[in-house]
């Protein structure tokens, strides 16, 4: 087996395993809480209070190419549409729909399932995909369509089924028992993009998942590649230089260099949506950690996380609540908040203290495990003193906030916390100059707009003045000339009486 490795990375084993990994079927929720921001902005609702709704209806979209609707999850009556409170790290509130279920799951009828995705067009294709809502699965929430349609010469499309987090089992289980529309998901994304091979990236622990798809893939141009487990390996930019040894630079995207990636769950949705004709309801959530008994659950969104959390057998202690994973995740204050189509996974853990920061020792630790190759030493001084533009020429805009550095800082230094807090600093102080920048262009625009008039008044004053002086001159000498044919008349008239006397 050929080595898909990278520089740096670590390995953490789960630390929360299982003997068996399986996917329970949640139960209807009571009601669902659908959050109307995404990335495109906020969706408008096109229901109303009151307004009965089948699953799979549309009840909320926004305009422009980054448009995905949101569909009710569920069949019942929309109670409210008011702000409530999120999943998000600073308990944002954010317009959101309700709907309380009335238990029958009714779905809304289609007359459009069963069709051979081979009859038809690539735009085709990505309008079913855009108006089955489907987005990056893995976290990053990216429109589907937008990354499918945008690609240009593609030559590799990369299946990203490594877990993005240690713990994490959700795309696991997904390989498992799906492994049949995992594949004919990847043949419909080659189909769409064209391009000559795919590539499956599955980490080397997952046997049973990589069996399962084995044994399903009969297309030549579809490999399944091992790579280690280590993390970071599910980064994109990581991944591509693991498999393809291709660097994609600063700055770059994956598409610019003729490769797409998409993840393994994206890949499942897009099956969904174009064989079945089935929106984005769905998907699996990993619940795991020492305060529950981990499994993984497949429930519809807009159920609370306390709604799953309860089919876990959560203990009777005080916990703390984690969503994304033990890395890269957030913490979360509440779990009366809703699923949404980016939660991978929710950590239950048993409260306990938490480790004393202290001074950095300069150990040198946290860059022999930057997957990036950065300083993240150097990098946590500046961001400490808000010295940003000396962090960005130490490359902070490159770090992907894996928290690599975190894991392994014998003096328990937040060092993601602090770049992640220099990039929001960054951009805050490039958004205040940007407005100091357009003021001082309209003032010195306003200066240059008073002091061309004021020339331009004055010119105008002197033409109109000379052409007054002008129409003066005129006058007086074509008065010159009457008063001097008035004398020659009068003295023609003269000289004509006097000849007559």
């Amino acid at each position: 087996m050929a080595d898909y490795s990278f520089n740096g990375g670590i390995v953490i084993k789960n630390p929360y395993p299982v003997s068996k990994v399986e996917i329970i079927q949640a139960p209807l929720p009571k009601k669902i809480v659908l959050p109307l921001q995404q990335l495109g902005g906020q969706a408008k609702p096109c229901v109303s209070v009151g307004d009965y709704v089948f699953t799979g209806q549309v009840v909320a979209s926004t305009k422009g190419s980054f448009d995905v609707p949101i569909h009710a999850s569920i069949s019942g009556v929309v109670l409210s549409i008011d702000k409530q409170v999120i999943a998000h790290k600073s308990g944002l509130k954010s317009q959101c729909i309700t709907i309380e279920s009335d238990g029958k799951d009714k779905w809304l009828v289609n007359k459009n399932s069963g069709v051979d995705f081979l009859h038809y067009s690539k735009q085709a294709l990505v309008e079913i995909i855009q108006k089955s809502g489907v987005i990056g699965l893995g976290g990053a929430g990216f429109p589907t369509h937008v990354k499918m349609s945008k690609v240009l010469d593609c030559h590799t499309l990369i299946i990203n089924g490594t877990e993005c987090e240690p713990g994490v089992m959700c795309d696991d289980a997904l390989m498992q028992f799906h492994p049949r529309d995992i594949i004919r998901g990847v043949e419909i994304l080659l189909h769409i993009c064209g391009a000559k091979r795919a590539i499956i990236a599955i980490e080397d622990d997952k046997q049973s998942a990589y069996q399962a798809l084995s044994m399903f893939n009969h297309n030549d141009r579809i490999s399944i590649n091992q790579v280690p487990t280590k993390y970071t390996s599910g980064a994109e930019k990581l991944l591509i230089k693991a498999l393809l040894n291709v660097e994609i630079s600063s700055g770059k995207f994956a598409v610019d260099e003729g490769v797409i990636c998409q993840n393994i769950a994206t890949t499942k949705a897009v099956f969904d949506a174009v064989i079945n004709h089935k929106p984005l309801v769905s998907r699996i959530v990993t619940v795991t950690g020492d305060g529950v008994k981990p499994n993984n659950f497949e429930v519809r969104l807009g159920a609370s996380f306390k709604h799953l959390i309860s089919m876990a057998s959560p203990n009777n202690k005080a916990h703390d609540y984690r969503m994304g994973g033990m890395m890269m995740g957030i913490d979360v204050a509440s779990i009366d908040i809703p699923i949404g189509k980016t939660t991978t996974a929710i950590f239950v853990n048993n409260q306990a203290q938490k480790p004393i920061v202290q001074a950095c020792i300069r150990c040198g630790q946290c860059s022999e495990v930057c997957p990036v190759g950065l300083l993240p030493q150097q990098l946590y001084w500046y961001a400490k003193s808000k010295s940003i533009e000396k962090a960005l020429s130490y490359n902070l805009a490159d770090c992907i906030e894996c928290a690599c550095c975190d894991y392994v800082c014998p003096s328990h230094i937040p060092l993601a916390n602090y770049f992640s807090f220099a990039k929001a600093l960054n951009k805050q102080q490039t958004r205040e100059q940007d407005r100091i920048n357009t003021a001082r262009e309209r003032f010195e625009f306003r200066e240059y707009r008073l002091e061309r008039n004021k020339l331009e008044r004055a010119q105008m004053m002197a033409n109109k003045k000379k052409s007054l002086k002008e129409k003066m001159a005129n006058e007086h000498a074509q008065k010159q000339k009457i008063t001097e044919a008035m004398q020659r008349v009068q003295q023609a008239k003269d000289k004509n009486d006097g000849t007559n006397i």
